[in-house]
């Protein structure tokens, strides 16, 4: 039984340091609020990691391409809302400027098998796509890419924590599955 109570005890002392006081009295008062997962990337090692506040949970680490020095990905903290499969790609201003165009919802675009989008008003996002020569190389234009099959582990994983809905088809060929438990990244 002792156990359990330090491991409760870490889990509300490591959820206060990330998401502060506010967020969490009602879970720490007894109530059914829950602090939900949280996505810390940390960009000095190339490193996204995942956690079950709620548990004290540790989910899968991946190594991560960032931003390059001109489209540095932005830090701070962000809401996650949906985790999209099969995701189409309409290029930034900047890519259009180079001549980019859409592609359409595919496995095989160039944001890989899914996307978490995250800040920019979605245009930048956690995605898969990446060339695994690439991983820990400041070298996108703002997103976080990774490997495909890591990134579908994370899914996996965001899944059987139950912070994901049902997935719901789009006639498009895209597949949205929204976060039924509170979700963020923070990017440091």
């Amino acid at each position: 039984m002792a156990g359990a109570a330090v491991a409760s005890e870490r889990t509300m002392l490591r959820a206060l340091a990330v998401v502060g006081l506010a967020a969490l009295t009602p879970w720490l008062l007894g109530g059914t609020a829950d602090p939900g997962v949280l996505l810390e990337l940390e960009r000095e090692s190339f490193t996204l990691r995942a956690v079950d506040l709620a548990e004290d949970v540790h989910g899968p680490t991946l190594r991560v391409v960032l931003g390059s020095p001109a489209h540095p990905t932005p830090s701070g903290e962000y809401p996650l809302h949906v985790v999209v499969r099969n995701p189409g790609w309409r290029p930034g201003s900047f890519a259009r400027s180079l001549g980019a165009r859409s592609v359409r919802p595919s496995r095989r675009g160039p944001m890989g098998a899914a996307k978490i989008p995250f800040a920019e008003r979605g245009e930048i996002a956690v995605h898969g796509g990446a060339t695994p020569l690439l991983l820990g190389k400041p070298v996108s234009l703002g997103c976080v890419r990774t490997v495909d099959a890591e990134l579908l582990g994370l899914v996996e994983w965001l899944e059987a924590r139950g912070a994901l809905s049902d997935p719901r088809h789009h006639p498009d060929g895209e597949v949205h599955q929204a976060f039924r438990r509170p979700a963020r990244v923070i990017v440091r």
